[in-house]
């Protein structure tokens, strides 16, 4: 029986989107190496069912494409696996393809690191492969190959090697503004959300470390718009806070 083995995962951040790229192969298909030995197929590719063609994903739209992936490896266990000798079990496919998210990177992130991130295009008799350097030239290779079967991978399709995590950064002290911006609804503060649930604090003080706060009004209004399909059960307003700070 044939197994799909996914080895390894390398999801590349751009912006508040993600490619989704991972490495697998056919436990019944090999490559021949350069010794003539033969050698476990492996491939990069995006994991992009059921939206074929499309390169780029939300945080939301990872989800549902991890429970459709996570669904179909319940619905064929064995045909989905970690390794050679080991399956997913119930629930870990999903949380490992989601996972990549949080140790997604840049494709500038990658070329530091030695790797070379492609755009491949299938539309021709002879696969043409395009190198990108910057995350600009990947959004403009992705936008002119429109309409071709393309995929993002990178030249070395057996390995990449992976950036350190960012170490997290000091949160910065809101403090030392003279004003700030907060989100509020009747029932509270804006605090923070999951994929499927909003927090506020029931605080009347909105200088509370747990509050979300914006340096700018802009920056709140920008975090509205670009959640305004989750946020449409709350009608939120942009409230300025005088602070006492002295900075801006």
């Amino acid at each position: 029986m044939s197994s799909e083995i996914f080895y390894d995962k390398a999801f590349i951040r751009v912006g508040e989107k993600y490619i989704p790229i991972v490495n697998h192969g056919s436990s019944n298909c090999f490559d021949i190496d350069r010794r003539g030995r033969e050698i476990p197929e492996k491939r990069w590719s995006v994991l992009n069912y059921p939206h074929t063609g499309r390169m780029l994903f939300t945080a939301e739209e990872m989800q549902e494409i991890a429970s459709i992936y996570e669904e179909a490896n319940m619905n064929n266990r064995g045909g989905t696996r970690k390794s050679r000798n080991r399956t997913f079990e119930e629930g870990e496919f999903g949380r490992w393809i989601l996972a990549g998210i949080k140790s997604a990177h840049t494709v500038e992130d990658y070329r530091k690191h030695g790797n070379a991130v492609i755009v491949v295009d299938y539309d021709h008799e002879y696969w043409q492969r395009h190198y990108v350097a910057t995350t600009e030239e990947l959004l403009d290779k992705i936008d002119e190959l429109s309409g071709h079967s393309i995929t993002v991978s990178f030249r070395n399709n057996r390995h990449v090697i992976h950036p350190p995590m960012r170490r997290k950064r000091t949160p910065f002290d809101f403090g030392t503004l003279s004003e700030f911006y907060v989100l509020r609804v009747e029932q509270g503060y804006f605090v923070k959300r999951s994929s499927r649930k909003i927090w506020l604090a029931r605080i009347p003080e909105p200088q509370s470390q747990i509050v979300r706060k914006f340096k700018t009004e802009k920056a709140a209004q920008d975090y509205l718009d670009r959640n305004q399909k989750f946020f449409s059960g709350c009608v939120f307003e942009i409230e300025c806070v005088q602070n006492g700070g002295v900075l801006s």
